[in-house]
C-alpha cells in the first residue's frame, strides 16, 4: 500500500515540475499577465489536456485515482515531454507503454488555448 501511496505522490510531483517548464509562449499564450507561478497555471494545462482542473489538481496532489491511457497521452503531449519523461509518466500512472512514442517530441505545431492542433512529431 505505501508503494502505491509513493506512485501517486511521485506522479503529481513530476507533473509540477514538468508544468513548471512550460512556458507560456511555448504553447500560444501571452505571458503578459501576472503570474505567481513558474510556467503553466493548472488551468491551462487541463483546459489543453481537455480534462478538468479538479482532475488534474487531484494528479498533482497524488490522490489516487486511475489515470487513463487518454489522459497520459494528451499530458505528455501538453507537457511537451521527451520519450524518457514519456515512459516515466506511464510508469508513474502504471499504464502500459505504447510502441509508438516519437523520439523526439519537436513538433511543427504547437497546442494553444485557441485550439487543439495534432502534435506532428519529427
Amino acid at each position: 500500500m505505501h508503494s502505491e501511496q509513493q506512485r501517486y505522490k511521485e506522479l503529481g510531483d513530476f507533473l509540477k515540475t514538468r508544468r513548471a517548464k512550460i512556458l507560456p509562449s511555448q504553447v500560444g499564450l501571452s505571458s503578459g499577465q501576472r503570474r505567481r507561478t513558474p510556467g503553466l497555471r493548472r488551468e491551462e494545462v487541463a483546459q489543453m489536456a481537455g480534462i478538468s482542473l479538479t482532475w488534474y489538481t487531484w494528479l498533482e496532489q497524488g490522490r489516487p485515482i486511475h489515470v487513463s491511457t487518454p489522459v497520459v497521452e494528451s499530458l505528455s503531449r501538453v507537457l511537451q515531454l521527451d520519450r524518457e519523461e514519456c515512459h516515466h509518466l506511464y510508469r508513474l500512472a502504471n499504464q502500459p507503454l505504447p510502441a509508438d512514442i516519437p523520439v523526439s517530441r519537436e513538433t511543427s505545431t504547437r497546442t494553444s488555448m485557441k485550439g487543439t492542433k495534432r502534435w506532428i512529431c519529427i
